[in-house]
């Protein structure tokens, strides 16, 4: 497996590198998406599929529902479709135009907030959570390499974390996407320390990359 790992990395990645430095065109279901150079597309990276694939499993009907890190926003959009009622959020302000344009090409309603985290996020309880992070510890440097960097210290985690308890009770769902590509047990020691557990949801093999969702709870 890890053979096959580094000969994908040697000849795949650089040609979806140079791909998603291109505008494209999405289509998933009866969802459109306009992607614009430097926005993670969902063909290519696998994290975004195998999240929505499990939050279609349940019923979000009517229910809060809060993208952190909406990107592309297939989550969002596909969520809101299925009546729950969708903020999304990014850090990025190129991201939050995009979330806009495809919000309105499908014809759905999104409260679209520009947000590191829960920064501009008003507190309340939600019902549902979804979070693709970066996960990667390196401090980024500009709003593309925000997407794949946590900071050298897993400063992304560390806020997530600390603030999450103002948004959800025992009722709520928050599931976190995860490879084996990133610190697992630093991840989880953050999770700890915060007063909460990383359990295992799903796991899934696709590819050469194992990936991982996990539902937060509190400790």
């Amino acid at each position: 497996m890890r053979i096959i790992k580094k000969i994908a990395q040697l000849f795949i990645q650089p040609v979806i590198r140079k791909r998603i430095h291109r505008t494209s065109i999405y289509n998933w279901k009866d969802i459109t998406l306009h992607l614009p150079p430097g926005i993670f597309h969902p063909a290519y990276f696998f994290s975004t599929q195998f999240l929505l694939q499990h939050l279609l499993k349940l019923d979000v009907a009517g229910k809060t529902f809060l993208e952190l890190g909406a990107g592309n926003g297939l989550i969002s959009i596909s969520s809101a479709k299925r009546g729950a009622l969708v903020i999304s959020t990014d850090i990025s302000a190129k991201v939050i135009d995009l979330l806009k344009e495809n919000a309105i090409s499908n014809n759905v309603k999104l409260t679209i907030i520009q947000s590191d985290l829960f920064d501009n996020i008003p507190e309340q309880i939600i019902s549902f959570i979804a979070i693709n992070p970066p996960y990667y510890p390196k401090t980024p440097r500009n709003e593309f390499e925000q997407a794949w960097y946590c900071g050298e210290n897993f400063e992304y985690f560390e806020k997530l974390f600390h603030r999450l308890t103002k948004y959800h009770d025992g009722n709520s769902l928050v599931l976190m996407v995860l490879s084996e590509e990133c610190d697992l047990k630093r991840i989880g020691s953050i999770a700890s320390k915060n007063n909460y557990n990383l359990n295992l949801r799903e796991k899934k093999r696709i590819y050469w990359e194992m990936n991982y969702i996990f539902e937060i709870r509190r400790a």
